[in-house]
Order: structure tokens, then sequence, then C-alpha cells
């Protein structure tokens, strides 16, 4: 095809570029219907033309100097080089932005700065792109070399006509002006940013809005920020839902440091086990759902422990459960995981509280050895030993050609870790993490595949669910022989929710179910197990990740100093529970009156209609955001 001028030649690759990523938003939508249920038709085509906004500044920013330099370069072979590097950088733009399509499966946003840090698991990014996606990863590797050669002879044909002298200098002038417009997109005041993407504020609204590759680059370069009130102010706000008489703050250098005193209790042991993706609204005993009877052993558990059913997430990703059990703190938004340079601020470590009171230290996980690189976090966070998938054998029956892809099973980590809580000198504090119920759904047996399996699906889910609970069976019941049994408290939990049980597969096995509030995704179980040390009763007691640490110390009667955003469970005399959660470009607070989620911007979601509630919950947020990032920037956390 050859074009009138270099401009029209141009304008089609942008034009093209803008219906590939309009097409992609609507992938999302139809992929997700029920998401963006809550948009009214206006809303939805509102939302739609923040889209059009966000994609204008996506394409407009990483075409900019393309499309100057294809404005004065004359020579076909100079002009196709240039194309095509510009194509490389917007197929990259497109494989993302789809890529992100098929994440937000996992969690229902778009993926933002954590995308820097999946190298850390590559091996199972790569198990899935030639497993569950591999016709994912074969279309998009046949179409972006079909774009590519496309562009390349595009442009490898010179226009008609070559605008030149004054009328070029005019032409190139409102280009220059377009794309500044195009980038900027708001004539006053500060660019459009993540939070102006939402039509109305709506969750749905913004994740219809934005793109994967937007929230990616936008939040590689933007630190939050994170002075929603001053820091006095939100010191203070915060050490009034936090406080306790049971724990005291000790020092105004660090204001939020607690003393737990030493207790003379009897110093029982400690087995954490973190489940991959049990969000509670799928695990029965916990789910609001109908339950469909995928983990009987685990709800048998929850009605002979201490079963905790109004419990929460503080992020979508596992690496933020670990943080928080680690450390009792959320991640802050912008932040760097721990591992990553969290740690560079002084901070509070369950391992070390366990040693300095006695305890023996062990961690572990089922994904290879520097997956999350929890082998560096739970170093810094004072267990003394560590193991991954490749330090343990194969003991799990496995039908032909199904051994572990990446990692190891379930019960493979599961009997490992009995042999080796059987080495350690009590008291013990050990933590260990499962990895079966994370998609690739690679199981051992076909006997645990209930449902039509899929390596992606819910269905596949359902048989992972299946398994994993079969695993805890065996694990559990082989461990109540050993003489240290009697002696130990378990804790079982997950490191973030899982899907959406009224997905459309779902929606076969729960005809009738209807809807719950979107922080349905956020809840998870927790068991507290100690036959011989609990009586069984269901708690209702408001609580997330960063309560466990605290309430182990509680729990056990150590002696500590430790900073934490959460306080143990057990604590009657807490001023006011508090879930501080984060999930992408969003914050959230969850309270016994509701929960609200925050832009940084505006509310976009709510369960709350008072408006003089919705007001103090956005103060506790504001001013708890505001007080766990400033202290770690000013490293005055802990000591």
């Amino acid at each position: 095809m050859v074009h009138k001028n270099q401009f029209t030649q141009i304008s089609s690759l942008i034009l093209f570029s803008f219906l590939v990523l309009m097409s992609i938003r609507l992938t999302l939508y139809n992929f997700y219907t029920e998401d963006f249920a809550d948009l009214s038709t206006t809303e939805f085509y509102a939302s739609l033309f923040m889209g059009f906004r966000v994609d204008m500044i996506t394409i407009f920013t990483f075409s900019s100097i393309f499309v100057l330099a294809l404005i004065f370069l004359k020579r076909p072979k100079h002009r196709a080089i240039v194309a095509l590097l510009w194509a490389v950088i917007l197929n990259i733009i497109f494989v993302i932005s789809f890529s992100d399509v098929l994440y937000y499966d996992y969690i229902h946003r778009h993926i933002s700065n954590e995308i820097f840090h999946l190298g850390d698991d590559m091996d199972i990014i790569i198990n899935m792109a030639f497993g569950s996606m591999l016709f994912y990863t074969l279309g998009a590797s046949l179409l972006s070399a079909l774009f590519l050669y496309s562009v390349y002879r595009f442009f490898s044909h010179c226009p008609k006509e070559f605008i030149s002298s004054k009328k070029l200098a005019l032409f190139t002038f409102i280009t220059i002006l377009v794309i500044f417009l195009g980038i900027r997109n708001n004539l006053g005041g500060k660019s459009f940013g993540s939070s102006d993407a939402f039509a109305v504020n709506k969750v749905s609204s913004g994740n219809l809005a934005l793109n994967g590759f937007f929230t990616i680059y936008r939040t590689a370069k933007k630190t939050a920020k994170h002075n929603l009130m001053s820091l006095e102010d939100a010191i203070k706000i915060s050490k009034d839902a936090l406080k306790t008489p049971n724990a005291p703050f000790v020092d105004k250098e660090y204001p939020l440091l607690r003393k737990y005193p030493f207790k003379s209790v009897q110093k029982y042991n400690v087995v954490i086990i973190l489940l991959e993706s049990f969000g509670a609204e799928h695990v029965d005993g916990f789910t609001r759902y109908k339950e469909l009877n995928v983990t009987p052993y685990f709800k048998k558990l929850s009605e002979e422990g201490l079963k905790f059913t109004n419990f929460y997430s503080n992020g979508y990703r596992s690496i933020f459960g670990i943080t928080s059990i680690f450390t009792g703190i959320t991640i802050p938004a912008g932040a760097q995981y721990l591992g990553k340079g969290l740690e560079l601020s002084n901070l509070s470590y369950l391992g070390n509280v366990a040693k300095e009171n006695g305890y023996s230290t062990l961690s572990m996980q089922a994904s290879n050895g520097r997956s999350y690189r929890v082998d560096a976090v739970s170093a810094l966070s004072g267990f003394d030993e560590y193991y991954g998938a490749g330090d343990m054998p194969n003991v799990e029956v496995v039908d032909e050609g199904r051994g572990p892809l990446t990692g190891t099973y379930d019960f493979n980590m599961l009997d490992f870790y009995h042999k080796k809580l059987n080495t350690l000198k009590e008291p013990f504090l050990s933590f260990a993490f499962t990895s079966s119920t994370h998609s690739d759904f690679y199981l051992p047996s076909a006997k645990f595949e209930r449902y039509p399996h899929d390596l992606k699906n819910y269905n596949g889910a359902l048989n992972a669910y299946i398994y994993a609970d079969d695993s805890i069976k065996r694990f559990m019941e082989s461990v109540k022989s050993e003489p240290w049994f009697d002696r130990t408290i378990f804790i079982f939990t997950s490191d973030h929710g899982s899907g959406d049980a009224l997905n459309p597969i779902a929606r076969k096995y729960r005809p009738d179910d209807k809807p719950l509030m979107p922080i349905e995704h956020f809840r998870i179980p927790l068991i507290i197990y100690a036959p011989k040390i609990f009586q069984p009763k269901e708690i209702k007691t408001l609580g997330g990740h960063n309560d466990i640490f605290p309430t182990i110390v509680d729990m056990l009667g150590l002696k500590a100093e430790i900073t934490t955003m959460g306080s143990s469970l057990f604590d009657k005399d807490i001023s006011e529970r508090f879930v501080y959660f984060y999930a992408g470009n969003l914050i959230g607070l969850i309270t016994n009156s509701g929960y609200i989620k925050y832009n940084f911007k505006n509310i976009v979601e709510k369960d709350v209609e008072n408006e003089n509630l919705i007001a103090k919950m956005k103060k506790l947020l504001f001013a708890i955001d505001t007080a766990e990032a400033g202290l770690l920037e000013k490293n005055r956390w802990t000591k």
C-alpha cells in the first residue's frame, strides 16, 4: 500500500495501535464480565473513553522519537529499519497488555511493578508459558512475527509525496504539539495518572480503562507519595488504634515499638504452614458459598481447632504474605519487597525473636530454593535452616510421566518437613510454604482429578485443592504419633486469595449463590490447631497477616520489643482492629464496620454508606499508610 505522504503512513500505524489496545481492553471485558457488572451503560462508555486516553499516553510516549525520525527520513531502507524498531516497541506493549489480561485471572487487577520481581519465579513462568498457556504463547509468537514483518514491508515503500520545506515545518509543529498534549493528556495541573483513569469511583472503571503496560511503566518510575497527612498526626492516630495495656509503646524515637513482656508459660513449638492460593471462598469450612467438598480434612481441622473466619490477606502476592508473617508489616505501595530493599530499614523479625527466646528455627518451601527469594528472606528473618524443592526427595506416589515439573509436590515437602521437625531441638518455630495449588495445576495422580482436569482453569484448581487437602491429611495424621505433637501449635493460613468462586465454571457448581462483595477475594482461612492446648472454637475476631507475628509472641509468652502493623488476635484490649492491605495502585482498610479501597485520589470501592463512618475509616487508612511508610523511610520503625 502506497500512502499519500509520510504523515498518513505514520498515522496508519498509530491508528492500528489504538485498535489493538482497545481490542485487548474489550477482550478483558469479555473474559471477566462479572468484574464489570456494576458499571452502568454510561459508566461503561465513560471508562472506555478513559481507556482511549490511557492508550494515547502509552502509544505517544513510546512512539514520539520514531514518529519524529520518520517525518524526516527519506530513504526507504532507513525508514524501514526505524519503523521496525518502532514496531518492536509497540509489539512489547501489545504482548504485555495481553499477558496482563491473562494475569488478571489470578488477582483481578492489572499487573504493576511486581513484574520486575517475577524473574525470581522464572521457572514457574516458563512452565506456564509452555504448559497451560502454550496456545497463547504460540499465537503471540506468530502474530508478533507477522506484525514486525508487515511493518517493515509497509515502511519499505516511500509515500507518493514527501512533504518538505515550510509545509513540513508546520506539520512537524502540529505533530509535536499533538504528541505533547497526548502524553500529558491534561491541560492544567498534573499530567494524567493512574488514579485519573477512574471515570467513576469504582474499581471496575479503573480496571477497564487501564492497560497492563501503562500500570507497569507508571509504577516503575513512580514512588507512591505516602503523605496523605502529616507524619506526626499519622503516628498519633495509628498508636490510638494499636494501643493496648498488654503491649505498651516504649520508645519516643521509635513511636510504634511495643514491648511484649515475658510470660512464664510452657514454650510450645510452632509449626506454620502457608498454603498457596487457599482463598477462603473456595475452602470447605470457610467459604460463604456452597461447599464443594474439596477440602474435607482441612474443614475437620478447623472444627477441632481455633477457626478464624474473619481473616484477610494483605495483598495479592505470595511475597506480601510471607513478608507480613515474618515482619508484621504490609509492603507500602511503591516500596521494594523484603529481600529486594525493604530490609534496608530495621525491621522486627519473627525468627530472630524466636531465637532470642531459645527457639530453634527452620524455614522451607515447595518451590525451587530461590523462588520469591525465600532463602534470603528466611535468613534475614532469623531462620537458621532453609530448604527448597531441590533438597526434598520425591516420596509421593505418582502416575507414569507425572513427576513435578517445577518445585515439588506438596506431600514431598510436608513429608520432608515432618522429618526435619524430628531433628530440631525443642522448642522450635518453623515455617513451610506449599505450591501445588499454584497454576499450572500439575498433580501426581489422576485419582485426585474429580473434575475434568485443566492446568489453568477452575476445575484444575478444585482438583489441586483436593490433592493439597489429602497431603495435609497425610502429614497431620503422621505427626500425631510424634512425642512433640502434644506440645506443638500448628498454624494454617494462606498467602492470598485465589480467583473467583463464581466464575463461569464455578457457577455450574454454585448455580444459586449470589455474589459477595469483592473483598471476599482477600479473605483467607486461619486455623490455630493444638488439640491438647486449645478447645475448639470459631472466632470472628477481625484479623490479617500482620497479626500473626504478634499473636505468636503473645501466645508463647515471648519477651520481645517489636514493631508491627498488627496485634495479637488473643488481645481483648486492642482499641481498634483493622486490616491494612495493598493491591497494585490501590490501598485499603478493613474494619469491623466494613472496608474501603483508595487509589491515592478517591475511594473507589466500599461497602459502607454512612459518610461519617467513611470519613473515619479514610482518616485511619491515611494514618496507617503514612505512619508505616514514613517511619520505614526514616528508619524509625524499630531499633
